[in-house]
């Protein structure tokens, strides 16, 4: 997440900055800011489905990991109880 706030701000800067020293009409800057907020935008969703996707991932894991870890425990003490 530190990286999506990251790059969010960075977005935002560069655009005020942009803004600032912007040698286009204002028409003209609209367009090109809408269509780069377009562009950061799908960039941050992006970045966040992967960042989403990558956690989901490693959760899955784990839970693999204790379901087996479980299951191996269930089957040694039915092992030890059939003794």
């Amino acid at each position: 997440m530190k990286v999506v706030g990251a790059f969010l701000l960075g977005t935002a800067i560069g655009t005020a900055t942009g803004l600032l020293v912007a040698p286009s009409s204002g028409s003209a800057t609209r367009k090109q800011l809408k269509k780069k907020t377009k562009k950061y935008s799908q960039e941050a969703l992006d970045m966040a489905t992967d960042y989403l996707d990558s956690l989901r991932k490693g959760y899955n894991k784990k839970i693999e990991r204790y379901a087996g870890n479980g299951k191996t425990a269930i089957d040694s003490l039915k092992e030890n109880i059939k003794l």
